[in-house]
């Protein structure tokens, strides 16, 4: 270390000029590099877009073979080996466009495979077979082991349908990674004369579909050191050259084709200029360097001799009077101010003193105060460390004071809960006071906690930390909820009620006029309740009503809300439908649900309902009386038609349906087809029907009320419900 201050002046010299000329040197070397990096990515990524591009174009074009060999094939579960050969001849050529060929069953049973045909295998678990199978028009498979030679391969499938549009078989084509074709061919590209292509997974973490070395593929994509089997150990030079990498998405597959040339090859230009700029600099920064302590040496001599005087003046106050006060350059400057501080230093060493004291009795008259709050009481300084807490938080802690004290908030909170806490408290600690609730648990476990970060300011713009005060409200949240709770629910089915209903729609009306999906409000109300109630007492009726609601709940979505307010009235909001198939489906479900016979205490009881349906879609202004009124319109449309049925509104508030169930919207030029097979015309209105002596197929209710109802309904012991 340089000790004497002509040294120090010299060093820092030396000091301010390698920083200029090392910043110069390396401001235009980052310009250089930036530019040629830009300019060589823009090249790169060019080219690998076009490399991806080609290969979608392959695939799209085996993706046609496929879909050309599913329109012709016919019945494949017709067909022999030797038919299958002979069509797969004239279809497409193998290995050139494929490796193998297969059709399989919509089990996953292998009807044909052109490579092992002998060997029973089945593809039911294969993602790319459920896609199919689920309506897919082609699906394209991640990277897979095949299931015999355990070979790295990609398959493409497409479906067979009849002419009714059912899938009957599915037709695939193999591409083996290990064997020479379009894919393989990409690893052999160089790109400049030590980089390469790979193709990657989009799965996470990725994985390789292809590189120069097949032992890789399959195996999850490492380090960018080692990307696409190119390693690029860097450079030890003060800007180090980072390799250029490019990525391009394929369409079809949504693999990625990635290119890497190390950074050596792309800017070995640099390189060699860099160290001839590094001389340069050296050699300026020890000329400027002896240069300044020259100078220094022959400027600072009088402050030795000030030197010597201060240090016999630190022993001996008396000492002071020989400094040379009477110059009058810098040095006697210096020696008048330094013999005033000493005088001066006595004086303040007492009151300084007394200060410390009197500021120690307030420290512990404060900490007593806060000791005696009940809530949380902290202090955190800048850093997030702990500088003050009370009694409560060592309590809540369970550790003492002196293990709280300087340690931070992530230390004492731990990751997880830290990451709850530290948005507000970054809030605080940017000057913004915060306060939110903190809760956990359920039921008897449920904690409640109101946190507040207060930030206190120790001059204008600097902050000297954040109070947090921390009050347990788990009582009131608890007696909240459990008020919220009870006001929202049917004490009889658990449903919700009229109140929770209003709150849960006017919620999906809003939500479709932001724009989140269209909502849909089904209006269900039941056939011949009232005649259940008048013949055997309303105890039966809320019997029945608990039996329905288990029922509709397993009618519809898991997202949807199913309320009763009023007698035998229900409704279900539909929310974010994406087709109007569903809402259909939904409707028919409740329907069926409600026809089925309901093994009550008095034994098998029939009903039947009726659904009003009314949409208002994603984005239309319309508010939750209006969508009321048209579902309420189409329910008395539904009831003044028939029974069994579902009428769905036109939101003009007009709506048809017939007596098959086929129900079309006044209005619309598009028929919706429901084919609600319900029944309910082969029932009489009299109260003999619903316990009557008919007998009929016993329908199998998916939600089995009781054990007894279920054993009863597998024994198909029913009478009087005809359908």
């Amino acid at each position: 270390m340089v000790k004497s201050l002509k040294g120090r002046v010299a060093a820092a010299t030396a000091l301010v000029s390698m920083i200029l000329i090392v910043g110069l040197a390396v401001g235009i070397e980052f310009f250089v590099y930036g530019e040629l990096r830009s300019s060589m990515q823009a090249q790169l990524d060019t080219h690998v877009k076009l490399a991806a591009d080609q290969l979608d174009d392959k695939l799209r074009s085996k993706f046609l073979v496929l879909h050309r060999m599913a329109g012709n094939i016919g019945d494949p579960n017709a067909m022999t080996g030797a038919q299958f050969d002979a069509f797969t001849k004239l279809s497409v050529s193998t290995p050139q466009t494929f490796n193998t060929i297969f059709v399989a069953a919509p089990d996953g049973r292998m009807l044909y495979d052109s490579t092992f045909p002998d060997t029973p295998l089945n593809i039911a678990d294969r993602d790319y077979f459920r896609q199919v199978l689920a309506g897919a028009p082609q699906a394209a498979s991640s990277v897979i082991a095949g299931k015999i030679t355990r070979s790295p391969g990609v398959v493409l499938a497409v479906p067979v349908t009849n002419r009714q549009g059912r899938v009957i078989a599915v037709v695939g084509g193999a591409v083996n990674l290990l064997r020479q074709n379009f894919i393989v061919d990409l690893a052999s590209n160089r790109v400049g004369e030590t980089g390469r292509y790979c193709l990657i997974t989009n799965e996470s973490p990725p994985r390789y579909v292809i590189q120069a070395d097949v032992t890789k593929i399959l195996t999850t994509v490492g380090p960018s050191q080692t990307l696409c089997g190119v390693r690029d150990a860097g450079s030890n030079d003060l800007v180090r050259m980072l390799p250029l990498v490019a990525r391009a998405p394929m369409a079809t597959t949504g693999w990625f084709v990635v290119a890497v040339l190390p950074g050596a090859e792309a800017f070995s230009p640099i390189s060699r200029v860099r160290r001839q700029v590094a001389v340069l600099a050296i050699a300026a920064i020890a000329i400027a360097a002896l240069v300044m302590w020259w100078v220094a040496r022959r400027l600072l001599r009088p402050l030795d001799t000030l030197r010597d005087l201060v240090e016999r003046s630190a022993g001996d106050m008396r000492a002071v009077q020989s400094l040379p006060v009477q110059r009058a350059d810098e040095i006697g400057a210096l020696a008048n101010s330094f013999r005033s501080m000493m005088e001066q230093l006595g004086d303040r060493t007492e009151a300084l003193e007394m200060s410390r004291e009197a500021a120690r009795a307030n420290a512990r008259r404060m900490q007593e105060v806060a000791d005696r709050v009940p809530y949380l009481v902290a202090f955190l300084d800048g850093d997030e460390r702990f500088a003050f807490v009370n009694r409560a938080c060592e309590v809540r802690m369970r550790r003492p004071r002196e293990r709280i004290l300087g340690a931070t908030a992530r230390e004492l909170l731990g990751p997880s809960l830290y990451r709850e806490f530290a948005p507000h408290l970054a809030r605080a600690l940017a000057g913004e006071a915060a306060t939110f609730v903190w809760d956990f648990g359920e039921d008897a476990a449920y904690r409640c906690f109101e946190v507040s970060y207060q930030p206190e300011w120790a001059t204008y713009n600097v902050l000297a930390g954040v109070h947090v005060f921390v009050r347990d409200i788990t009582v009131e949240r608890s007696n909240e909820r459990r008020w919220r709770r009870e006001s929202h629910t049917d004490h009889l089915t658990g449903l919700l009620n009229r109140k929770g209903f209003d709150q849960a729609l006017s919620g999906a009306v809003r939500r479709a006029r932001e724009g989140a999906g269209a909502q849909a409000l089904l209006f269900v109300d039941l056939d011949r309740f009232k005649l259940v109630n008048d013949t055997w007492g309303h105890a039966l009726g809320d019997e029945l009503l608990r039996c329905l609601a288990k029922r509709l709940i397993a009618s519809v979505r898991e997202g949807d809300v199913i309320a009763r307010f009023g007698g035998d009235e229900f409704a279900v909001i539909m929310r974010d439908i994406q087709d109007l198939l569903d809402v259909e489906r939904a409707a028919m479900a409740i329907l069926d649900a409600a026809s089925r016979p309901m093994m009550l205490s008095v034994g098998e009881v029939c009903v039947g309902a009726c659904v009003g349906v009314a949409i208002v879609a994603g984005g239309e202004d319309k508010t939750s009386d209006m969508l009321f009124e048209a579902a309420d319109r189409a329910l008395y449309d539904a009831k003044h038609g028939g029974r069994g049925r579902f009428v769905l509104s036109n939101g003009n508030g007009n709506g048809s349906g017939n007596g098959s169930g086929n129900v079309t919207p006044s209005g619309d030029a598009d028929s919706v087809d429901a084919s609600v097979d319900t029944g309910f015309d082969a029932l009489d209105d009299s109260a003999g029907d619903l316990t009557g002596n008919s007998t009929g197929d016993a329908a199998v209710d998916p939600v089995a009320d009781t054990p007894q109802d279920a054993a009863v309904h597998a024994a198909g012991r029913h009478a009087g419900c005809r359908r």
